[in-house]
């Protein structure tokens, strides 16, 4: 399954609160060919479905993953940490 660090989880809950995400609003992540932005995938504002892996900071929702970015992603980690660019989120494939 995916796994998401808590440095990720409370970086996305940072954002939601910043975005003003209303309860039919999430953070989803999202690769190609659905992302279509620099990188090999984003976190986007979506709506919730039904069947979305939801990864949670506490007890509130901060990210869904549709069941199929999710199966591709089983051994990956999402991160936000030190990279290259300075802090940013980072997906490790393993």
């Amino acid at each position: 399954m995916l796994a998401v660090t808590d440095a990720a989880k409370r970086q996305l809950a940072q954002v939601s609160a910043q975005r003003g995400l209303s309860p039919a609003q999430c953070l989803r992540l999202t690769i190609p060919p659905k992302w279509t932005g620099e990188g090999e995938f984003g976190v986007v504002i979506d709506a919730p479905s039904p069947g979305d892996l939801v990864v949670a900071h506490g007890a509130e929702p901060v990210l869904r993953v549709e069941p199929e970015v999710a199966e591709r992603l089983a051994q990956a980690t999402l991160d936000f940490k030190e990279t290259p660019m300075g802090m940013a989120f980072a997906l490790d494939i393993y």
